[in-house]
């Protein structure tokens, strides 16, 4: 007699887990494709890799300097909520994970 192999099941936790596999390998391949054709950069700019994203934008230092930009929330309680937030999530993929089997 033959073995009869389980079915396997797609949860919701592992559809994310493949996609998100095939959008990382998607984005490396993309950037090294990117990277090997010199694509993104502007023109007669030779700034090195910085040169993709703030050579083209007048007036870049007031986005992008930190002294424009004082956050009256200390950076301790965005990282604790940062990792609130995913534990968070976590903890609600897996128990959706159990529910929908």
């Amino acid at each position: 007699m033959k073995k009869e192999k389980p079915s396997r099941t797609w949860t919701p936790m592992g559809v994310v887990c493949t996609g998100g596999v095939v959008l990382f390998v998607a984005a490396v391949f993309i950037a090294v494709y990117m990277m090997a054709n010199n694509m993104g950069q502007v023109p007669g700019i030779d700034f090195g890799p910085g040169q993709y994203y703030y050579t083209d934008i007048p007036g870049w230092q007031k986005y992008f300097l930190p002294d424009h930009y004082d956050n009256p929330v200390p950076m301790g309680v965005l990282l604790v909520l940062f990792f609130a937030w995913g534990l968070l999530m976590y903890r609600l993929w897996a128990f959706l994970d159990r529910k929908l089997k």
